[in-house]
């Protein structure tokens, strides 16, 4: 397999041929559900921002609509639209706010729910009822501790008119909280959000359904009594939860992950040195694997010429150099963990693989974020028959 360069299709960039591919495990995500359904029997909103959490809006929106889910989100209107195009005829939230007029009348005609959450979008939809009569439906956003977006809970303008060209169907919040006071914030802005939908109802606006909990929130502390949970990285298993033990009748499931194969397996005596600036220096007799796969797929950096990467990737390497047991469970080799063998490269990783049996060709798989992942990496969906790492 060579490293043949392909020019895309549509655009003058280059994409290289991965060695790599995210694989995607829909009996996985229906085993996540699942869980979920056991912690809560309100309606499920399943989140599928920023391109299905980078497995691809249409692979997830193409699991998700048979496993019986009635309720999305999104936060950017093309993906509202795409979704409308791909025929998800369910309700659709578009939790961040549309700005201009022309995508306000757009997702107004194809039924999208806005969420509002400043005076400044009311006219904007206001103007939208006028020239088309069709009353944009909203869902009511309610700042509660997170510090973006939303009427603050407990200074709400007179909202009184809304009514008369909007069709108001839900309140909700979207839930902050440090990780050892995660119960005692939560139970806090739950409170809030309650004040805010008396202030409201107060004023004649009916609030509909409530929904405050996201998926930490979830398999943390539940729906917190509301009518519905927005849930996105529990659906993939990649959830983290503020506590000793996660809600549910069992745990979640990792439903996407990287793969790439053995490229070659070298035997090295104890002494020898591996990567740049001879960074490992081996205590023993061993053999390791080389993976053609590193930083520019995606893992422990992302991509891009942007700061925020480059931190986050000195972030992980200075963890890595720490606590150099943290990423062993990260990478398996037939269902064996295997420690990396020196620094992560750019397009490199070595592995020991002295005490797992492998060979040339074997699959390597590494548990990622999937949103940092190079949108080159092709992605492949297991059948439903296929079964998923433990």
């Amino acid at each position: 397999m060579s490293d043949e360069i392909t020019r895309h299709t549509d655009c003058d960039n280059y994409i290289y041929r991965k060695f790599s591919r995210l694989v995607i495990s829909p009996r996985a995500i229906a085993h996540n559900i699942d869980v979920i359904r056991s912690i809560t029997g309100r309606t499920i909103i399943a989140v599928v921002k920023e391109n299905g959490y980078g497995m691809g809006l249409w692979n997830e929106y193409q699991i998700l609509k048979d496993l019986d889910i009635r309720f999305y989100a999104v936060t950017n209107a093309r993906e509202a639209l795409a979704l409308r195009k791909f025929g998800c005829d369910k309700p659709i939230l578009l939790m961040s706010p549309a700005a201009e007029y022309e995508d306000c009348l757009e997702l107004a005609k194809q039924d999208i729910i806005f969420s509002l959450e400043a005076d400044w979008q009311i006219p904007l939809l206001e103007r939208v009822y006028q020239e088309t009569d069709i009353a944009p439906r909203v869902h009511l956003k309610i700042e509660t501790g997170m510090g973006r977006y939303g009427f603050l809970w407990n200074q709400l303008p007179d909202l009184t008119s809304l009514t008369a060209f909007l069709s108001v169907e839900g309140c909700f919040t979207h839930l902050a909280g440090r990780p050892k006071k995660y119960r005692q914030q939560a139970e806090q802005q739950r409170q809030r959000l309650l004040t805010a939908v008396s202030a409201l109802e107060a004023m004649g606006i009916p609030t509909g359904i409530k929904h405050i909990s996201n998926s930490s929130a979830v398999m943390t502390v539940g729906d917190l009594g509301m009518d519905a949970v927005r849930v996105g990285s529990a659906l993939l298993g990649k959830t983290t939860v503020y506590g000793k033990q996660a809600l549910g009748n069992a745990p979640l499931k990792s439903a996407v992950w990287l793969e790439a194969p053995v490229y070659e397996i070298r035997s090295f005596r104890k002494g020898d040195t591996i990567g740049y600036q001879s960074h490992l220096t081996l205590k023993r007799d061993s053999r390791l694997a080389l993976v053609r796969i590193g930083h520019t797929d995606g893992i422990y950096l992302g991509y891009g010429d942007f700061p925020e990467y480059f931190f986050h990737g000195l972030l992980h390497l200075l963890s890595l150099k720490l606590r150099p047991g943290r990423y062993r469970k990260m990478v398996t080799v037939n269902g064996k963990q295997a420690p990396l063998a020196g620094l992560l490269g750019v397009a490199h990783m070595m592995i020991d693989v002295t005490d797992i049996p492998c060979q040339t060709g074997d699959p390597v798989t590494l548990q990622v974020n999937p949103l940092l992942i190079h949108p080159a990496v092709p992605k492949v969906i297991l059948p439903d028959t296929e079964q998923f790492p433990q």
